[in-house]
């Protein structure tokens, strides 16, 4: 008899345990990598210039246009056919040329970042693409960064997170690691874990990644706005559409009343004049002094940097009386800078600079007695200043462990 094996009684981990020393290994990383799917969020498909362009002569008007062209043509009155072939080109070439470059420019604006994450792989700390963080993997949070997915934390050290993106709550989260036992839990609540997009403000922390992409709360959220129809028609384009209507409807009309004339007996003349007549009713004027002030509106938001990504979009805007919004992520962006800084032996210095971008100017403003400044500030140049505020300076960024990393683009010569 052939000699038996022994029976493994051992029960064979579960997918998704993960060793929190070890961490993942490169294999098994890959292999869930296939399984779940990068972990990014997934839009429309990028920027399509025939939908563009489809969007540009997609409405009633245009093809009533379309059909005067015809039977303008057909009629060897290539004059009025030119024309309004001509309008309807210059419609199109100018929706198309703005709503291409707004949509271009807001992809550049996607694919401007490349985050990473840090991450335990194969019992070593590394740095990874975001998009390659699969569940499971043991993720590492540091003041400053950017959470790369879901994750629930298990080491925790004064963690607190901005979850201004998700919930609107201005103030700093503080997370813990005690056991939730209730199944159905607000996002605000959730203290033991962390969500991707949300900001690392104080402390550090470890966790386990448990969604990814689509599956992450703000995955969630992007396939909702992704659900929403983009397509209906403003106010505007629907009453254009049905003035489109009555201009087709009163033009048939008044060609059975130019062949009820002459007792409904066809001929060339008559036929050519009933169709000049039809098009004669048609404005075919009227979409190229729409699109164009459309156009100058787009210039317009342009100049005070808005991107307007349809033309349409503006008509809307304007029809606006009062906007309902929460501050927080929306008008406000829930990050604060220095502005001013002001040291009891040195007097006080202005710091000019928004946001993240590591531009700006310093500017020595002197002491100040009675709300007045006893010198006229200057510029100081970088790297020099007194030694009080240098010091200060370095004591700053000595209790600050964020960094600041200005990402590679070729199309903006690495800006």
């Amino acid at each position: 008899m052939p000699k038996k094996k022994p029976v493994n009684t051992e029960p064979e981990p579960p997918f998704h345990t993960t060793n929190t020393l070890e961490g993942l290994t490169s294999q098994e990383a890959a292999a869930r990598l296939r399984i779940y799917g990068s972990n990014e969020l997934q839009g429309n498909g990028g920027v399509k210039w025939y939908k563009v362009l489809w969007r540009q002569v997609a409405n009633a008007l245009i093809v009533i246009l379309l059909i005067a062209t015809a039977l303008a043509f057909a009629t060897k009155d290539f004059a009025e056919g030119g024309v309004i072939l001509f309008i309807i080109i210059m419609n199109a070439a100018i929706g198309f040329w703005q709503e291409y470059n707004a949509e271009q420019t807001m992809e550049a604006l996607r694919n401007m970042s490349s985050p990473t994450a840090q991450v335990i792989r194969d019992e070593t700390r590394t740095t990874i693409p975001n998009n390659q963080a699969v569940p499971g993997d043991i993720m590492i949070f540091e003041d400053g960064d950017v959470v790369g997915a879901d994750c629930r934390l298990f080491e925790v050290f004064n963690l607190e997170t901005d979850e201004a993106l998700l919930t609107g709550e201005s103030l700093p989260v503080q997370k813990n690691l005690d056991l939730i036992d209730k199944a159905e839990q607000p996002l605000g609540d959730r203290l033991n874990m962390v969500f991707a997009s949300t900001t690392v403000v104080k402390g550090r922390a470890k966790g386990i990644v448990t969604s990814t992409g689509m599956k992450s709360q703000i995955g969630q959220i992007a396939t909702t706005l992704l659900e929403v129809d983009n397509n209906e028609a403003t106010p505007l384009q629907k009453r254009l559409n049905k003035m489109a209507y009555f201009v087709f409807l009163a033009a048939i009309i008044l060609v059975i009343i130019v062949f009820a004339v002459h007792k409904f007996q066809y001929s060339n003349e008559v036929a050519i004049y009933a169709i000049s007549v039809a098009i004669a009713i048609i404005p075919e004027g009227l979409v190229a002094v729409v699109t164009l002030t459309m156009a100058f509106g787009v210039r317009r938001m342009a100049e005070v940097k808005a991107i307007v990504r349809r033309l349409s979009s503006l008509e809307s805007l304007g029809a606006v009386t009062n906007i309902c919004s929460d501050k927080t992520g929306t008008l406000t962006q829930s990050k604060m800078v220095a502005v001013r800084v002001w040291l009891p032996s040195d007097g006080f210095y202005r710091i000019t600079g928004t946001g993240f971008i590591p531009e700006g100017d310093i500017f020595r403003q002197g002491e100040m007695k009675h709300d007045e400044f006893l010198t006229q500030e200057e510029q100081i140049p970088t790297g020099s200043g007194s030694d009080h505020f240098l010091r200060a300076l370095e004591a700053a960024s000595l209790c600050n462990m964020a960094e600041l990393r200005r990402a590679h683009n070729p199309e903006n010569n690495g800006e």
